[in-house]
């Protein structure tokens, strides 16, 4: 009935924080080999060991819990996902079914006496993990009849958009248990990094109620259901060639494993920045524009200091876009909010929305209101295009507009200092490139896309035949709010000097006073 004790040892903290959270919905995305599908196996046999029992006439507590695992074919089960499990519970313990669907049934000593080998058994758990694929069938098909404590979805980028929604319904429901005993059912995705427009991004890394067609009185009902619990939670491990890179103990060659497929894969950079790197880059089009932002160092909590000046960017037009930043005291940019006029189609893709410059400039000033209380107007600065402030009689009416906006808004708008691409892209690549010089707020949803691929290069077809990335910059959906955020990264004493190269002027100091210092002190 026990199980042979087999020592594990964790992929590393990231992976360590994905098994214990709790949320309904929780993810982990790494880097090919970082211990994914481990940590969410793991974590779906810690689920059932923390389900409520019942005692038995021996004064026995049983456990009891049933754990499903998808993925889109039985092959994919058996070469990988079936491998990992094995190393947790082995196939001959308890039994083992391969028909399909794989059922694997067997009971665990969870407590003994006095937590001795000998100790008489005080706590079990009857589990059993069902494996399931989706091959041609439908969702619905698929998972018919389900119920379960959780369900695993392993590589779930790969696997069917209507997927996750239809779990939902599937996860703590029971025919032959009392639904008083289940504890936190969950749905739990293990992944590589998926490219910005795939479903899972957007249920993950947006983190948004929305993503579920959700209305907000759904939602609020929904979290007064989760209680404590949150909808949903990411956890996303370092690159692999990033210093404190994840399972680098459990892989062959250590980070050796690492730059082996960097040398295999070097004339397909997308699949390093993808499944090395654990960049969330669009691989079907151009190269990002941006592609030394890391996520997992360049994303975190960042805080207003209302000490310092809050410098506005915006880019006008009808998609405008602005975004709020910061410089620290030694220059380093801190992003902490972005305002987009953004909405989703039937299929859930984000579009942009039109938005005239008296709409927009009241969006941004209730944003500003809501998002740093008690700021005062002179403590923004708000910058934008320099284009915009040419002549009236411009084609596009961009010098209208900004009036407009400007008198919406309620704050002057000044000219930026350069509409250079080159340095404007400069301010955010060096930020980048600096330990601590870049740091954007996870609500920056919009501007995250961007930074992770979205914000990229054109497409150019060459002589040959050959597709190529264009030196231009395409104009895209995230092309505005990054334009936004360089315009309000070029603010700050020295930026442009820096940028260009050039020595700083020292001012000289006047000083008034009737002091000669050639007769020293009296």
């Amino acid at each position: 009935m026990g199980m042979a004790v087999r020592r594990m040892k964790s992929p590393g903290p990231i992976a360590d924080a994905f098994v214990r959270d709790p949320a309904f919905i929780v993810g982990i995305i790494g880097p090919v080999g970082s211990g994914k599908t481990m940590a969410a196996l793991q974590k779906g046999l810690r689920l059932a060991a923390r389900q409520l029992g019942t005692v038995r006439p021996d004064g026995v507590i049983v456990r009891k819990a049933r754990i499903g695992v998808i993925r889109e074919s039985y092959p994919s089960l058996q070469s990988t996902t079936l491998k990992s499990w094995f190393r947790i519970v082995p196939e001959e313990e308890g039994t083992f079914s391969w028909k399909a669907p794989y059922t694997h049934k067997f009971t665990k000593i969870l407590k003994r006496e006095g937590n001795r080998k000998d100790g008489r058994v005080l706590e079990i758990l009857e589990c059993e993990f069902e494996f399931r694929a989706i091959g041609d069938l439908s969702v619905e098909e698929a998972c018919r009849g389900w119920e379960v404590n959780a369900v695993i979805i392993d590589e779930a980028d790969l696997q069917p958009p209507s997927l996750v929604p239809f779990l939902t319904g599937r996860v703590g429901r029971f025919s032959d248990l009392d639904p008083s005993l289940v504890v936190d059912p969950q749905i739990i995705l293990s992944l590589n990094m998926p490219d910005i427009d795939n479903h899972i991004y957007h249920l993950l890394m947006d983190e948004s109620s929305d993503v579920l067609g959700l209305t907000d009185e759904e939602a609020e009902i929904l979290r007064s259901t989760l209680g404590d619990r949150k909808l949903i939670e990411k956890f996303v491990q370092p690159g692999g060639r990033e210093p404190d890179a994840e399972n680098l103990h459990n892989l062959p060659g250590g980070r050796g494993y690492y730059v082996l497929q960097v040398a295999a894969n070097r004339n397909t950079p997308g699949y390093v920045d993808r499944m090395v790197d654990n960049k969330p880059v669009p691989i079907q089009h151009g190269q990002p524009v941006n592609a030394g932002f890391i996520y997992t160092t360049h994303v975190r909590p960042v805080e207003w200091d209302p000490r310092r000046k809050l410098i506005v960017g915006v880019d006008q037009g009808l998609f405008a876009a602005a975004v709020c930043l910061q410089r620290n005291w030694d220059g380093a940019i801190r992003t902490l909010a972005e305002c987009v006029n953004t909405t989703r189609d039937d299929k859930g893709k984000v579009q942009l929305m039109k938005v005239g410059p008296t709409a927009f400039g009241k969006k941004l000033k209730r944003m500003l209101t809501e998002a740093f209380p008690g700021i005062a107007d002179d403590m923004i600065r708000v910058v934008a295009d320099p284009a915009a402030f040419a002549a009236k009689d411009r084609k596009d009416n961009e010098h209208d507009w900004l009036l407009a906006f400007q008198k919406a808004l309620g704050l002057k708008v000044h000219k930026a200092k350069t509409n250079s691409a080159g340095l404007r892209n400069q301010a955010i690549w060096d930020a980048h490139g600096q330990i601590g010089g870049y740091a954007v707020d996870p609500g920056c949803r919009h501007l995250i896309k961007g930074h992770s691929g979205g914000y990229r290069y054109a497409k150019a077809e060459m002589s040959t035949g050959e597709i190529r990335s264009s030196p231009e910059i395409a104009d895209t959906i995230y092309t505005h709010v990054c334009d936004a955020e360089q315009y309000a990264a070029l603010e700050g004493e020295h930026v442009i000097s820096d940028l260009r190269g050039r020595d700083r002027k020292v001012r000289g100091v006047t000083v008034k006073s009737d002091f000669n210092e050639h007769e020293g002190v009296g």
